[in-house]
């Protein structure tokens, strides 16, 4: 085992930019600030052996909630009146084939932000 083993995962992080997963699932998690926003589960669709970030959206904020509207907009549906409205909506996700930006927001903390972008499949 090499020296610097335990920071190998730092070196496969994907570049910036665009693209293609599978949304395998979802789940709203308890973090340790005591909100449950949704954790996506995203599958890169390629070869890659590169490593996409977890992507989180945040529902339980005012603003992550829009952030979330635009990006269900921008993928096709329409904004839920209700929150089955918005569990059927998630359902209707599973499987979908999409395009999503990839970009640091934040350089010195290495924050990642994964965006959806539009609905392929």
């Amino acid at each position: 085992m090499g020296e610097f083993d335990d920071i190998n995962i730092k070196f496969q992080e994907l570049e910036d930019g665009r693209y293609i997963v599978r949304i395998e699932g979802f789940k709203r998690e308890k973090t340790i600030h005591q909100t449950k926003p949704i954790r996506w589960d995203l599958k890169l669709m390629n070869e890659s052996p590169l490593i996409l970030p977890v992507k989180f959206s945040h529902i339980e904020t005012n603003a992550g909630f829009q952030i979330l509207m635009r990006e269900l907009k921008s993928l096709g549906f329409s904004k839920p009146r209700s929150a089955k409205e918005f569990e059927e909506v998630m359902a209707d996700l599973l499987g979908s084939i999409v395009e999503v930006s990839l970009t640091t927001t934040n350089k010195e903390e290495g924050y990642r932000e994964i965006r959806f972008l539009r609905r392929l499949y």
